[in-house]
């Protein structure tokens, strides 16, 4: 009888370390008398492979750069002078890379950073059976976006009814340049994807009424910001602006492609 509780004590043992360290250990007791019953080897510890869904052929997911995303209307939340030069550098820094990337926007940074015009960039494009106007360079990332919403959000179905993309004024204020001038933004249903802290009619939507979540202020399901996120778009729901219906490409447009150098 002790010879049963020892070889049950050291194999638990040898589970709890294999718990501990994650790698499967045989644990061999002393040998018993030759009177004992044979020791029976326990089998190893699979661990469970996690469910990994296959890539979007010619599709490379990224995230948005971090220098994009901080230049993005900070300034008015920044009281020390410091801060604003710092905010300010970032900004000069965001205008020429989108500049070199996509063109040049009359006013903000310089010609010779890009001499394309825009609007030669820009296309018609189809999302969910909607036509929108963007620019050519990130037409293949939406594309990439609603493959991955038919395949990993069908259990949370949403149609977009209205579309806006390239716009030809700059809307912002403060020195800064709205994304949808360059043909990098896309707006999905305003009515019911609201901007709670713009302009009216968008801030009087009875989603922005109360304490709630940034994801709880749109009809627009979080599995969509989800899978936008997943390939180089931001979500200004998450900016102070909570412009719930507004996504950007920030990724880098070089790397959209899977099969890109």
């Amino acid at each position: 009888m002790w010879v049963a509780k020892l070889r049950l004590g050291l194999v638990i043992l040898g589970l709890s370390s294999c718990r501990r360290t994650g790698v499967v250990e045989h644990v061999v007791p002393s040998a018993p008398a030759a009177s004992a019953e044979p020791v029976v080897a326990e089998p190893p510890l699979v661990a469970a492979v996690p469910f990994a869904r296959p890539p979007i052929s010619n599709c490379a997911p990224q995230t948005a750069q971090e220098f994009l995303v901080d230049a993005h209307l900070r300034a008015k939340n920044l009281q020390s002078a410091p801060a604003q030069l710092e905010w300010w550098a970032l900004l000069q820094r965001s205008i020429r890379y989108r500049t070199e990337q996509y063109g040049y926007y009359k006013d903000f940074g310089l010609r010779s950073w890009n001499p394309r015009s825009l609007q030669s960039q820009m296309r018609v494009a189809k999302f969910m059976g909607l036509p929108v106007v963007l620019h050519e360079r990130v037409i293949p990332a939406l594309r990439c976006v609603e493959l991955a919403l038919e395949r990993d959000c069908v259990e949370q179905p949403y149609r977009p009814r209205t579309l806006a993309g390239l716009r030809q004024t700059n809307t912002y204020f403060g020195g800064d340049v709205t994304n949808h001038v360059y043909g990098i933004a896309l707006d999905i249903d305003p009515s019911v994807n609201p901007c709670c802290n713009c302009v009216e009619p968008w801030r009087s939507n009875p989603r922005c009424r109360g304490a709630k979540s940034d994801f709880e202020r749109m009809a627009m399901p979080r599995c969509w910001v989800t899978v936008f996120e997943q390939y180089g778009f931001y979500w200004l729901g998450h900016d102070e602006l909570k412009d719930t219906m507004h996504f950007e490409f920030l990724g880098d447009p070089n790397k959209i492609s899977s099969s890109a150098p």
